[in-house]
């Protein structure tokens, strides 16, 4: 666990600018966040009970990674303004702690209260959401929520989850120290980016940093250049089997541009056993000049190397020059289960998704909240960039809506295979999702595979 006492470090200037942020509202899109800024919402929020008539331990899980310094200041009091304790099952991250997740559900040792995605539906292996979860259209944080923009609202017109945490941006972080250093400008075409990277390369640095002992993280390209609003309706197309993934040429981009930088020799040399411990150093100690990473990050950056914080900002990759968009992350979730402990599990909810707690929470860690009203922030140079991406309607779900069947499970193994010498193209990349969308699909018997 990250110690919370570590604090960020700021000029006064942009602890001010820091404070003055708010979260961006969605688009209509159901996908990503627009240039509105909302305003607290008017209506009175219900205070959390001062003198709680009963102290209770909830139990919880999620990922490992996921409970920080935020959640840490906000469980220091909670026990004493509502009563609540909890309990944390940490998991390991990606597809093994979700199997972890799953077989509880299944064997029902179900939790009190689950962190989870919020893209969770009736086909993610946990159940039915309306027979397992309790639903949150009715509870009093809802009105400082929109829940359709940042895709909460399910096929069944509920919401089942909360938010948890802050939304992200995908960006192309960069050490300005190092284009500083090299008279460089942030590429706004293809062709300035690999002149950049020429640059950084002659300068004995590594341009682009490849973290790829941890797969997730290579994905974070692919989903920058599948960012396009353009794109939605193809979705829809696929998962209805009238169109294929491998038509999804965007998305497949940008899996090229991963094969043609390491091919280049514009990434560091080992990058199928370097991680995302290592890009995070090398980046804020210029080695590397630049990482394919969300926002999400800046929080580990802040509590490791403090004293680089300032030294990191963020572009877009410009995939597609002036039409190039940033990758939209709704935050993570936080689900009640029904159960014994409903009533309590939903009475922390409330709490948790107050205003005056939110403000605890984001005042310890960073992210762009989506509750409306919360002001207390702390972002790091390279959220307020990636942020005025948001404001300028710059930023779009890597996909344009929620998938009806899964892709992606195999996704990350994939582009490790992209980066081993004829083991794997970028076309036989998506011929393998496509193959994986379509298994999910029958699997569920949807009359549209057969």
């Amino acid at each position: 666990m990250l110690n919370s006492s570590k604090k960020r470090k700021y000029s006064p200037l942009l602890l001010l600018a820091s404070i003055l942020i708010v979260a961006g509202c969605g688009n209509n899109n159901n996908a990503a966040p627009n240039n509105q800024t909302p305003q607290a919402s008017n209506s009175t929020e219900q205070a959390p009970s001062e003198q709680p008539a009963e102290k209770i331990t909830l139990k919880a899980i999620g990922h490992a990674s996921w409970f920080k310094t935020g959640i840490d200041a906000v469980l220091k009091d909670a026990a004493d303004k509502v009563g609540i304790s909890l309990e944390i099952e940490k998991v390991p991250e990606g597809t093994d702690g979700d199997n972890l997740i799953k077989t509880k559900f299944a064997t029902k040792d179900v939790p009190d209260l689950l962190f989870y995605y919020p893209d969770t539906n009736d086909n993610s292996g946990l159940g039915k959401l309306s027979d397992v979860f309790v639903p949150q259209d009715d509870q009093e944080w809802i009105a400082n929520f929109d829940s359709s923009a940042w895709n909460y609202l399910t096929s069944d017109q509920h919401v089942y989850a909360a938010p948890y945490g802050g939304a992200n941006i995908g960006v192309v972080l960069y050490n300005k120290q190092v284009f500083e250093s090299l008279d460089l400008e942030i590429p706004t075409t293809m062709d300035e980016f690999w002149a950049t990277a020429d640059v950084i390369k002659d300068a004995g640095k590594i341009p682009v940093y490849l973290s790829g002992k941890d797969s997730w993280t290579l994905q974070l390209a692919p989903l920058q250049s599948g960012a396009r609003p353009a794109d939605a309706d193809l979705l829809k197309k696929i998962e209805k089997n009238e169109a294929k993934l491998t038509d999804w040429k965007n998305k497949e981009t940008g899996i090229t541009f991963l094969k043609d930088i390491f091919e280049k020799g514009y990434t560091n040399k080992d990058v199928l056993s370097d991680t995302y411990d290592n890009a995070q150093q090398a980046l804020t100690n210029g080695d590397a000049a630049m990482y394919f990473m969300a926002t999400w990050v800046m929080n580990d950056i802040v509590t490791k190397f403090p004293d680089q914080v300032n030294d990191i900002g963020s572009f877009i990759m410009p995939f597609d020059g002036d039409a190039s968009y940033a990758t939209a992350f709704a935050p993570n979730a936080i689900f009640v289960p029904k159960g014994k402990n409903q009533e309590a599990a939903q009475k922390f909810i409330n709490y948790f998704e107050s205003v005056a707690t939110q403000d605890v929470y984001f005042s310890n860690e960073g992210g762009i909240p989506t509750i409306k009203g919360v002001t207390k922030l702390t972002l790091t140079p390279a959220e307020i960039e990636a942020k005025a991406f948001s404001d300028a309607g710059k930023v779009f779900a890597g996909d344009p809506y929620k998938m009806k069947y899964a892709y992606d499970s195999n996704f990350p193994s994939y582009l490790q295979e992209v980066l081993v010498k004829d083991r794997r193209t970028p076309a036989q990349v998506m011929e393998g999702i496509q193959k994986d969308f379509e298994k999910n699909a029958k699997a569920k018997e949807d009359p549209n595979f057969k």
